[in-house]
């Protein structure tokens, strides 16, 4: 029986955005009788540089997530048994064949050695994915003592360590604990191991936290044979490395499953883990005299369904990772105009957050408008910076300041920058450097406008901004149409300053039946915890209509502009 097919949107999206032919290869999950697409890597063409080849992004992806089909773009094409011969997550893998300009799909499965028409797809949101799974993230720190010369076979023999059952893992939060020994009958609910759910919190992903264990000494059996240790002294020079692996690993699991199940799916994403560790060491090895320990980090990049883990050497800067990060975007199908695997661009996990951390992307707690609107909106994650955070009194003076560091943040969490939020007192000396203010400047409580906060930008980020004004109030309502282009195609937030106020505008919103026009405003004034839901109830992150801009202030608004590279 063949599987039923589900097609993720973003997937879809993806495909619509290409525009030559080319063949590549499908990655998905399979459950329930049910084969679901989440995403495709293509085929290096012939003039293209690309080292990467597509299959090898199994070990990016998340466990459960594998190998399940070919894909075919426009008229191209090769030989079908190849194609399919890394497959074995099923016995009838899929061919999909996507027409350009036409912009459709028409799936096959291979069954007894021929292609078969399958039936229309179901297309899927994300939402629904997340709805009925669950990621599981370990995490577990493995020694290791080699020599250089034999780190592959370290690699190796940790690995089949770990499949040899000798290793339990510990859920924290439920405190359960599998074995191997454990019964395939036993069957484990993985809504259950996450007690507290955080209640997904903005801005994060939410994931099962674990941990692993190892088994340090052997069962005793009656009647075993007694061994006298051996020594063998060779005299000989050799590079002796020790060092710690860091694992850090994913894999998605749907409701209940059995405790033999989900103990298999936990090594494997270990060796996973392992794999790509060992790969970034092996580049290593070819390149460098000096050996980096890999450290792993997660990204959920744009229009992708899942998240994606890399191993980049540590210590490395985004500088070090460029062309690997260039061809993760050609086999991926991402645009080379922003980067989505810089460090700045890792996600950020709810289990990870302090309470005194600044907030990631509030607005996305406030309830939506309704359909009567069209919003456009702030693309991608900030934090939230406002009055009285880091311990400093700021109140009544520093509202710029921290919308500036709002509209920073965005540009460290989106890859474009590795530098700290400035404090106020950087910010200050900045102005002062580049001959805006006088010395005494620093260390005072003057305030500042869109104009230092756009001079501020340019000097630390390096980029543009652009500056829109009104002479009054109720004049907001013709910069709508410019703050609603910028949200589209640029995408950041957008600091705002009149009369002793200044404000973070995170989005518009137009009704054109009633001509009512709103903005999607984020307030530095705040002066309480980190509480997403006092932040969003009182309206300190909320829409507002026209009414909030003073009739007789003068605003000017400060539009960074979004560099262009990967």
């Amino acid at each position: 029986m063949t599987p039923k097919l589900r097609i993720s949107s973003n997937v879809l999206k993806r495909l619509q955005e290409l525009t030559s032919k080319n063949t590549g290869r499908l990655f998905g999950v399979m459950s329930e009788n049910s084969l679901t697409v989440l995403s495709f890597a293509l085929n290096p063409l012939e003039d293209d540089d690309c080292s990467i080849p597509p299959a090898a992004l199994q070990l990016n992806m998340p466990v459960e997530i594998d190998l399940c089909g070919v894909l075919f773009i426009g008229d191209a094409s090769e030989r079908i048994p190849e194609a399919f011969k890394d497959i074995d997550i099923t016995d009838n893998p899929l061919l999909l064949r996507y027409t350009l300009g036409a912009q459709q799909v028409q799936p096959f499965v291979y069954v007894h050695q021929t292609l078969k028409p399958a039936g229309e797809p179901e297309v899927i949101e994300e939402s629904e994915i997340w709805e009925r799974f669950f990621y599981l993230r370990l995490r577990t720190s493995i020694p290791m003592a080699t020599q250089r010369s034999e780190i592959t076979d370290a690699f190796q023999s940790t690995r089949k360590n770990l499949a040899s059952g000798s290793v339990g893992f510990h859920f924290p939060e439920a405190d359960v604990y599998l074995l191997g020994s454990d019964s395939e009958s036993k069957m484990i609910s993985i809504k259950e191991l996450l007690k507290t759910p955080r209640g997904n919190l903005p801005g994060t992903v939410e994931a099962i936290d674990a941990s692993m264990l190892t088994r340090m000494t052997s069962e005793k059996s009656e009647g075993s044979l007694k061994y006298a240790p051996v020594l063998q002294h060779i005299k000989r020079p050799f590079q002796s490395l020790q060092f710690d692996i860091n694992v850090d690993t994913l894999s998605i699991v749907e409701g209940s499953v059995s405790a033999t199940r989900l103990y298999s799916i936990l090594v494997e994403s270990v060796c996973r883990n392992l794999r790509l560790i060992e790969r970034s060491f092996t580049l290593e090895l070819d390149q460098q005299e000096e050996l980096k320990v890999p450290e792993v980090l997660h990204f959920k990049p744009r229009n992708c369904m899942h998240l994606v883990t890399v191993a980049y050497p540590k210590g490395s800067d985004d500088e070090d990772t460029k062309d690997y990060r260039k061809n993760l975007h050609k086999v991926l199908s991402f645009d080379l105009s922003r980067p989505l695997f810089c460090r700045g661009n890792t996600v950020r996990f709810s289990s990870d957050f302090t309470s005194n951390e600044p907030i990631l992307n509030p607005h996305e707690a406030v309830p939506p408008l309704g359909n009567d609107f069209s919003t456009s909106l702030v693309k991608g994650l900030y934090a939230y910076h406002h009055y009285m955070q880091d311990n400093f009194d700021d109140s009544g003076w520093g509202c710029a300041y921290r919308s500036l560091q709002t509209i920073f943040s965005w540009f460290r969490l989106q890859g474009y920058t590795g530098q700290p939020i400035p404090s106020h007192k950087v910010i200050q000396k900045c102005l002062v450097d580049i001959g805006d203010k006088a010395n005494n400047f620093i260390g005072s409580k003057q305030w500042i406008g869109s104009t230092e906060v756009g001079f501020v930008l340019e000097s630390h980020l390096g980029i543009s901004v652009r500056v829109l004004c009104a002479a009054t109030g109720e004049q907001m309502r013709d910069q709508v149409m410019s703050l609603k282009e910028h949200f589209e195609y640029q995408g950041t937030p957008v600091m705002i300053g009149g009369g002793v106020l200044a404000h973070t505008i995170l989005g518009v919103a137009h009704n054109e039946e009633t001509d009512e026009m709103k903005f999607l405003i984020l307030d530095p004034h705040y002066t309480g915890s980190e509480d997403i839901k006092t932040i969003v109830s009182k309206g300190w992150c909320g829409w507002k209509g026209l009414n909030f801009w003073k009739k007789d202030a003068f605003y000017n608004m400060c539009l960074p502009q979004r560099p262009s590279r990967y």
